[in-house]
């Protein structure tokens, strides 16, 4: 279609984005109110956002972008279809273990990961590794769910932390 949307928007799954994708799918073909749908966090400003919206509307491309958010979205929906698979499993087996002695302390850093997964993920690992895996310095829900899934709640195979590390 011609649109310079990328330089703008630094997410085009983001808020601003898809709001955008939406309103062209939708129909909506003036620059003005599609720059006035951008995020108050986007760092372009409106003018930016409505001078990179000129572009060629042709409907055979309106109907690619059509199928590509369709695809999108059906991806979307089968990625929280497996969130939800991935709780229940850590549910059950952490059903089974004791209960830690200390509560889980407040989430130490709240940067958030391109994909966060749809649940809360500290409550669940806490009983099954026994320890706040998220107050390591650059460990998050998301990469503590990954190293989890990984290498196991068992550590004892690796003799220390610079064989895991190599490893």
């Amino acid at each position: 279609m011609n649109l310079q949307l990328h330089p703008v928007v630094s997410d085009m799954t983001g808020a601003t984005g898809m709001r955008m994708i939406r309103a062209i799918v939708g129909r909506e073909r003036n620059p003005q109110v599609l720059a006035r749908m951008r995020d108050d966090r986007c760092k372009a400003s409106e003018h930016t956002v409505q001078s990179a919206r000129v572009g060629n509307d042709q409907p055979e491309h309106v109907c690619a972008l059509k199928q590509a958010l369709e695809l999108y979205e059906f991806y979307q929906a089968r990625i929280q279809e497996c969130d939800a698979q991935i709780e229940q499993a850590l549910a059950s087996i952490t059903a089974e273990k004791p209960e830690p002695m200390s509560p889980l302390p407040a989430l130490r850093h709240r940067s958030r990961s391109a994909h966060p997964v749809n649940f809360e993920v500290r409550p669940l690992l806490y009983p099954l590794t026994g320890t706040h895996l998220t107050q390591i310095h650059g460990i998050g829900p998301h990469l503590a769910l990954r190293l989890v899934s990984e290498c196991g709640t068992d550590l004892s195979r690796w003799p220390s932390a610079k064989h895991f590390a190599s490893w």
